[in-house]
Order: structure tokens, then C-alpha cells, then sequence
């Protein structure tokens, strides 16, 4: 691992015009990872130049999410509307340099561009040559000369943060000539940049909302944990150099480097954020899964989880989101409604009268079972015996059985419910679905 020449400071900017985009989270997550593997500063700076539609929900929303991922700051949060004297200065000086204009009847303030071409090396892409000429020549770096524009106040804000490195998405390159242009006329340092790819959905055009949810935070709504789509963010323009997918943060500070980020790309695949997802929910301890799931339910969903910790694992092993827990989950709550059409209850080619009948005789079975024996082994076994010994199909019974247990043509097994649900609420239900088919 090569070291900076110079204390490592970065920063992730986002402007609080809106919801925080993911592609803003894995560019935070790259700077993180960059200032802790060099032991260096990861410092928040609110983008807030924009007056008219930066808002402060959107920069609560910032802290809430990267705070989400555990992406930790060591300095801020600062506010580019802090320092609007420092910006006022620059470009005074600016000005009486006649490096930067106003035109007649405007109060815009331009820098003076010459034609020509800005090389600068990127620790990702090597040199890159922007021709002047790419947005016209001069350009806009105050609406007035106390409001400038995002150029001015990025430009003043790295140089008196010491920023030493910038590493942000591949479409603000030319941003970044514009910015070396600044950098010269006020004799301020230039950063080391690198630019990343950009994120793609499935048909590898730009992320946006048109192909897709493109908040972070939306994520934590849809119930993913934030240690799997760390790790995911992580893999979209990285690779380690080998095979391995999972990797916990310490890893990824251990394993990160900017040569190994791609210039091409990097496509957001929903299909593979939850299967990994999945490896991470696979992998929790029950005390743990259980946590965050009530969390979810309560802080999301807004309603208390009310189920136990066998029946989340009951659907540990076959869901992707913690929305999806608790939604396949709801069978196990005691206010749990019965609300499936009775017809559900038939297996394949038996009837309504034959499904009762079944019923009828598995609901004494069950209920003689002591409690201590109600667990998923004992109950698979004894109940396939009788099954078996009555001459019965195994399909005939429980199918009826997990319905009338979950109300679900698609769920977990019926003995692993029968045993989260308990002996008594089993025997309950069982009678339930009987009602429902004398109806």
C-alpha cells in the first residue's frame, strides 16, 4: 500500500436538495474507507450554495443516512453557508485581478476562461485533458459577489479544509477542470482527484429514479440491513483482485484500494443486493435477528412485531428483506386473522368434505401431544407415523394444515409452524379452518 505524501483529509459534499442519492453513500463509503486504511480525516460538508432549494430535511436525511451505514465523520457537519465571507473575498480578489468579470447589467460574476485544454492526473483514470471549450469557455462562479456558486465555494472550502484528496463521480470531470482553473487563480493547492464510475442500472443506463429507488434511505424502508448494502456499495466499481464477495468493514479498510476502482460502470443490481442481503439475514444469531426485526417493525413499519423468535426463524432461511420477515411472519401474532377463502384448504384433487374430515381426526392428534414434545422433530416424526399408519396422504393433511396454520399457499413447513405457534393456538386454528369450511 503506497502512502500519501501528505496527511490524508477527505470529504464527502452532498447538497441537501434532495433525498440522498446511493451513488452519494458509495462515494462517502470510498472516502471512509480511504481516511481510516491511511489514518487519515473524513470530514461532512453540507452543499448548501443553493438557497432556494436546499432544505433542511434533506440534510437531516444525510446525517440519517450515512449514520445508517456507520460511516462515522471526524469533523463537521459544516455548511457551505458558514463561510460565505471567505467566498465573498475570493472573489473580490478575483475581481481586482480581472480574472473574473461582471457583464454589463448583471450581477453575475464570471472567471475569465483562456482557450486551451486542463490535464490534470486522476488516481483512477491516469491524466485527463478537458478542453476549455468543453462548456464554453467563461463560466458563472457567483450569482452576485456575496452569493457564489457551487465552483467558488468547493474550490475556497477544500483549500481551508487542507482537503488532500477528492474523490467523487466520474460526471463531475468536468467539473473538476473548472475547479484546477479556479484553483490557479486564487494560487490555492490542488487536490489529488479521483473519479468515480458511475452506477448503472440493468440496462446500463445512469441510476435514476426512472429505472429504479436511487435513495439510501429507502433501502432501510424496504427492510435491507445496512451491513449488506455497505458490502454491496463497496463491490460496485471495486473488486478486491480475487473471488471474495463478503467482507465486514474491517476488511474492506484492509482490502480497499483506489487502483483496483474500475473506470467503466458499475451496474445496481437489485437481484444481487438481495442475495446478499440474504447471506447476511441467513447469518444472524436468533437474539440478533430478532432485534432487528422488532426494530424494523417499530421504527418502519410503525407497529410492534408481537411474534416470537421461533417463528422468525421459521422464515430466516427463506426471505431476502426484513420486510419480508415481518410480512411472512404475521401468521405467528396473536391478533392474526384467518383471512384466506376456504377453497385454499383443499389439496389438489380432495374435496371440501374430505379436507373436514382430515381435520377432524389431525386435531385431536395434535392436541394430545404434551407441550414438551411440541418442537419440529417430534412432530414431523409423529405425525408422518400416524399419517402413515392411518393409510392417509401426506399431502391430504398437511396441506390443509400449514393453510389453516398461515393462511398461505407458500410458506414454511408445517411442523416448524405448528411448533413457533405452540400446541394450543395450533388446535385453535385447526378448528378455525373447519368453521370456515362448514360455512
Amino acid at each position: 500500500m503506497v502512502q500519501p505524501s501528505q496527511p490524508v483529509r477527505v470529504r464527502i459534499a452532498p447538497s441537501p436538495t434532495g433525498r440522498l442519492h446511493v451513488g452519494t453513500a458509495r462515494a462517502a463509503l470510498f472516502n471512509h474507507l480511504y481516511a481510516r486504511q491511511h489514518g487519515g480525516t473524513f470530514i461532512l460538508r453540507i452543499e448548501d450554495t443553493d438557497k432556494a432549494r436546499s432544505e433542511k430535511k434533506f440534510e437531516e436525511e444525510i446525517i440519517a443516512g450515512l449514520t445508517w451505514l456507520g460511516l462515522t465523520w471526524d469533523e463537521g457537519p459544516y455548511r457551505q453557508s458558514e463561510h460565505q465571507d471567505e467566498h465573498s473575498q475570493a472573489i473580490q480578489t478575483l475581481l481586482a485581478d480581472d480574472l473574473a468579470y461582471q457583464q454589463e447589467g448583471s450581477e453575475a460574476v464570471f472567471l475569465r476562461v483562456a482557450p486551451g485544454e486542463v490535464t490534470f492526473a486522476d488516481a483512477v483514470r491516469g491524466n485527463v485533458t478537458i478542453k476549455t471549450d468543453t462548456w464554453g469557455g467563461d463560466f458563472v462562479i457567483a450569482r452576485t459577489p456575496q452569493d457564489p456558486v457551487f465552483h467558488l465555494a468547493v474550490v475556497v472550502d477544500d483549500a481551508a479544509q487542507r482537503i488532500s484528496h477528492v474523490i467523487r463521480g466520474e460526471d463531475h470531470l468536468t467539473n473538476t477542470a473548472r475547479h484546477i482553473l479556479l484553483q490557479r487563480a486564487l494560487v490555492l493547492p490542488t487536490p489529488q482527484y479521483a473519479h468515480l464510475p458511475l452506477l448503472l442500472d440493468e440496462k446500463r443506463r445512469k441510476l435514476s429514479k426512472r429505472s429504479g429507488e436511487v435513495s439510501l434511505l429507502a433501502y432501510r424502508e424496504m427492510g435491507y440491513l445496512p451491513e449488506a448494502l455497505l458490502n454491496y456499495l463497496a463491490l460496485l466499481g471495486w473488486n478486491p483482485g480475487d473471488d471474495r464477495e463478503y467482507f465486514s468493514y474491517d476488511e474492506l479498510v484492509t482490502a480497499f484500494s483506489l487502483t483496483r476502482v474500475q473506470k467503466s460502470g458499475a451496474i445496481f443490481s437489485l437481484m444481487k443486493l438481495n442475495s446478499m442481503n440474504q447471506h447476511y439475514l441467513r447469518h444472524l444469531p436468533p437474539p440478533e435477528l430478532q432485534r432487528v426485526a422488532a426494530e424494523y417493525a417499530a421504527q418502519t413499519l410503525h407497529d410492534p412485531l408481537r411474534v416470537s423468535e421461533q417463528a422468525l426463524l421459521t422464515e430466516q432461511q427463506r426471505v431476502s428483506t426484513l420486510r419480508e420477515l415481518v410480512e411472512d411472519t404475521a401468521f405467528a401474532r396473536q391478533d392474526w386473522g384467518a383471512d384466506y377463502a376456504p377453497e385454499v384448504l383443499v389439496w389438489r384433487k380432495s374435496t371440501p368434505e374430505a379436507t373436514m374430515t382430515y381435520l377432524e381426526r389431525l386435531a385431536p392428534v395434535l392436541d394430545a401431544i404434551p407441550d414438551a414434545d411440541f418442537t419440529k422433530e417430534k412432530l414431523e416424526a409423529k405425525l408422518l407415523a400416524w399419517i402413515d399408519a392411518e393409510q392417509l396422504g401426506r399431502g391430504d393433511v398437511l396441506w390443509p394444515m400449514r393453510v389453516a396454520l398461515t393462511g398461505r399457499e407458500h410458506s414454511p413447513g408445517p411442523f416448524e409452524v405448528a411448533a413457533a405457534l405452540g400446541r394450543e393456538e395450533t388446535v385453535a386454528r385447526l378448528h378455525k379452518a373447519l368453521d370456515k369450511l362448514k360455512k
